[in-house]
């Protein structure tokens, strides 16, 4: 079909069009397969656990030692937004294990 090193401008724009449309295609069908997926799954798993309602709020800082920590963390956490720590509040502190 190419005889030549080069290609002509007509037949490189198509041979790009049909690779993109390629692409694409292949996307939506992948996408669809998704849907219809979640969907005939969602139809099997009817009860799915519901999320736990958090319960009331309990003062984060108790004593100072807690002050210092969560002051440090203000501090980090506006050094890394780049802004000062009166622009944020910090609701909830949990210790990950």
């Amino acid at each position: 079909m190419w005889t030549e090193s080069t290609m002509p401008i007509g037949q490189s724009l198509i041979v790009s069009l049909l690779g993109i449309s390629i692409v694409f295609l292949t996307l939506m069908v992948l996408s669809l397969a998704i849907i219809l997926i979640s969907r005939v799954l969602g139809s099997f798993i009817k009860d799915a656990p519901k999320p736990a309602v958090a319960a009331a709020p309990v003062p984060v800082v108790s004593d100072e030692a807690d002050k210092e920590v969560l002051a440090v963390l203000m501090a980090t956490i506006g050094e890394d937004l780049g802004t000062t720590p009166d622009r944020f509040r910090i609701l909830n502190v949990t210790e990950l294990k």
